[in-house]
């Protein structure tokens, strides 16, 4: 059986621009709007944050809410980085920048009394034989003050690693984290997407 295809007037053109714009609009700000209300890809809550850092974060103040956000640094860089254009296909990347950000810390009580002990290594050893001097009292009392202040986050004057690098630690886990798959569109973001996608796709 022969076909035969007749072409009448312009034939629509794939709109690999449109495609492209579509995506960089929607996907960065999709994904980190999904994070921050603590879902992962699958649109299933994230695992939970182990007892011990939940503590930490009520004692800087902050919500226990797994949404990957401390500094913000990471989600904030989320954005679109690079589009390749094809005749049939359109490949946009998204992702973290390399940039880092503040490191902080909660107050820690026990700091202070730890910064003390090791400042002669008089506290930590058995058979202490003498108490601080002035000075040192002074630098101990100060030092306590700072960390009973209240809940804050204390900047340790460090730098995270880069935000990608974070970013992969995260959606992937570690042999001490479990993992927390953020990276992407979950089904419901993804299906509007692709819809948005048919509607533009020829022009």
């Amino acid at each position: 059986m022969g076909v035969t295809v007749t072409k009448r007037g312009r034939m629509p053109k794939f709109n690999a621009q449109g495609i492209a714009r579509e995506i960089q609009r929607f996907a960065p700000g999709a994904i980190v709007e999904r994070v921050g209300r603590g879902l992962d890809v699958k649109g299933q809550p994230f695992a939970g944050y182990s007892a011990r850092y939940r503590r930490q974060l009520k004692r800087m103040g902050e919500d226990p809410k797994v949404d990957l956000r401390l500094s913000g640094g990471l989600m904030n860089s989320v954005k679109a980085r690079d589009a390749t254009l094809r005749a049939d296909s359109v490949e946009v990347v998204i992702a973290p920048d390399t940039g880092t950000s503040p490191q902080y810390r909660a107050p820690s009580e026990r700091r202070a009394y730890r910064q003390a002990s090791l400042a002669e290594g008089r506290f930590a050893e058995r058979g202490v034989a003498r108490t601080l001097t002035k000075a040192e009292g002074r630098a101990f009392a100060k030092s306590l003050k700072y960390e009973t202040a209240g809940a804050r986050r204390i900047d340790t004057g460090r730098r995270s690693p880069p935000h990608n690098i974070v970013g992969y630690w995260l959606h992937f886990g570690t042999p001490t984290m479990r993992a927390r798959p953020w990276m992407g569109l979950d089904p419901k973001q993804e299906a509007y997407l692709l819809k948005r996608i048919a509607e533009i796709m020829w022009k």
